[in-house]
């Protein structure tokens, strides 16, 4: 059964995310049910996911469904120098679910570069009510593209998440 997103249902509880945090952004806040377009880069963005082999590994932690016990990933997208995510969280709060991908993706790697595979930080953004969640999709999914490394979405083997299949009919019509 695919995840439908609960897209803001009514009143929602805000999480704070620790204030002492270093990856915490000022007014960063983590609310349940809210979606977040997430991305983060590997340390001087070096180009560590050009390689197959580590990609496959990083792949083989996002599709986890372990990964994942308190988020939902709509989407992802690994470029060989960072990561897209468009995020659902539940009762997480949203610098803990993206820092448990960080680390699980670099646990399974095993061999990571002299001074962390990942910046400490990361950039993210709260889809408003406005907003079209497939149309960011499809943006994201679209990168490898923009990016001259395939010639269409649909051929980059390094994406996932339950809103792939929605987004790709979604460029059908």
């Amino acid at each position: 059964m695919r995840h439908q997103p609960s897209i803001w249902p009514g009143k929602l509880a805000v999480m704070n995310d620790t204030a002492n945090s270093r990856s915490l952004r000022e007014g960063r806040r983590s609310i349940p049910g809210q979606i977040y377009s997430i991305t983060t880069a590997v340390n001087h963005r070096q180009r560590y996911f050009a390689d197959s082999n580590r990609a496959d590994l990083a792949k083989s932690v996002l599709e986890d469904s372990q990964t994942w016990p308190k988020s939902h990933p709509l989407l992802w997208v690994l470029m060989p120098d960072h990561l897209h995510l468009l995020l659902e969280l539940q009762t997480e709060s949203l610098s803990i679910a993206v820092g448990r991908v960080k680390a699980l993706i670099s646990r399974r790697l095993k061999a990571i570069p002299t001074g962390g595979l990942w910046q400490a930080s990361f950039h993210d953004h709260a889809l408003r009510r406005k907003e079209n969640f497939l149309t960011i999709g499809r943006y994201l999914l679209d990168n490898p593209v923009r990016a001259g490394l395939v010639s269409r979405a649909a051929d980059w083997r390094w994406r996932g998440g339950s809103l792939v299949d929605a987004v790709g009919m979604e460029w059908s019509k």
